[in-house]
């Protein structure tokens, strides 16, 4: 019984190859990213406690806005790798 399209036992083993390479690549990636996002959150709820300390209502403001902003492009970068 002969393959339809004929490949070789050789090309069969370089693509599998390749795409295990590709996958690879993409879920050490995945993690990277995930690892990155959570010290990013960890980042900004640090930022909203540091508003909690700060000696003026502008530095306060500041230390909130960049504090909710980390955090919410920290979450959405996470639902992004892990829900989208």
């Amino acid at each position: 019984m002969t393959p339809s399209d004929g490949l070789s036992e050789e090309k069969i083993r370089a693509i599998v190859r390749d795409e295990l390479i590709g996958t690879s690549r993409t879920l050490i990636g995945t993690i990277l990213w995930t690892i990155l996002s959570i010290f990013a959150v960890l980042v900004g709820l640090q930022l909203f406690q540091l508003a909690l300390y700060t000696s003026s209502i502008l530095a306060m403001a500041g230390c909130l806005l960049a504090g909710t902003l980390v955090t919410g492009a920290s979450l959405y970068l996470l639902y992004l790798l892990h829900w989208a």
